[in-house]
């Protein structure tokens, strides 16, 4: 077989793929409505409104958690006879298999669930504001409008909203390519392990340039507990914010690229 890229036996994966998990993925996506319907319900009482921002934090958090189970129901080779049969008679190379699972898995889910997300979030802005229509001028003015019906979110948020998605995503990918048997949970442990690592590698860090020990800190972000300037800053962040964007993106590039040469070796 031609080993050269094809377009057509791409598509051709892209079908098989969608045939042999279309039930798994509709009961996934049906499941996420029914969790996002019992989230707004939870919230729900007369005459009080909804947390927008709460809401957001709580399904970006499941998005980011649930895209691990999502990748598996393409990436999970031979757990079946009829899955093991169209893998291996599919006339297609191993990179039109690698990058047609990947688009479902780590492209196509992505926008279907901030889809959902943004959706749920209009819904509750017009349930908000119906709220807000029975209430008098002042209660307009009260620090929980701000709180439940406004959503500044500036382009650092944005860009911090991705990568920690990109990150979850890619380093997933990266488990259930190293890990047999439950890569998922695998994969949890593993990045927990790393982060917290970089957590520590944070503070000392910051200890080194500083002289004091930060309350807060994340991987390449750092706040300080004291009253001088340097403390109410993020450090790192404020020193090389394009470095450790572009760090950051590049690790999950590279994970990517390392999950595709172990499928490779996987699938042999």
């Amino acid at each position: 077989m031609n080993n050269t890229f094809s377009f057509k036996r791409f598509f051709n994966v892209l079908g098989n793929e969608c045939r042999l998990n279309n039930k798994k993925a509709l009961l996934f996506w049906g499941g996420i409505i029914i969790i996002f319907i019992l989230f707004c319900s939870l919230f729900y009482s007369d005459n009080k409104m909804i947390p927008r921002y709460f809401f957001l934090l709580l399904s970006f958090s499941q998005m980011c958690i649930l895209q691990g189970f999502y990748l598996q129901f393409y990436y999970n080779e031979f757990t079946s006879k009829n899955k093991t049969q169209s893998l291996l008679l599919l006339p297609a190379s191993g990179s039109e298999v690698f990058w047609a699972k990947f688009l479902l898995g780590f492209v196509v889910y992505p926008v279907i669930f901030s889809l959902l997300i943004f959706f749920s979030l209009k819904l509750i802005g017009d349930y908000n504001d119906g709220i807000l229509s029975q209430i008098d001028n002042m209660a307009k003015r009260n620090d929980q409008y701000t709180y439940y019906q406004v959503l500044p979110v500036d382009i650092f948020i944005k860009l911090i909203f991705l990568l920690v998605w990109l990150f979850s995503a890619s380093a997933y990918l990266f488990g259930i390519m190293l890990f047999k048997k439950l890569a998922v949970f695998k994969s949890l442990i593993l990045w927990f392990v790393v982060v917290v690592g970089l957590i520590l590698v944070t503070r000392v860090v910051y200890v080194i340039f500083t002289g004091d020990w930060p309350n807060t800190a994340i991987p390449g972000f750092v706040i300080g507990g004291g009253s001088n300037k340097r403390n109410e800053v993020c450090l790192l962040y404020r020193m090389y914010p394009e470095a450790l964007y572009c760090l950051g993106i590049f690790i999950c590039l590279a994970l990517v690229f390392i999950s595709k040469v172990k499928y490779n070796e996987k699938t042999i």
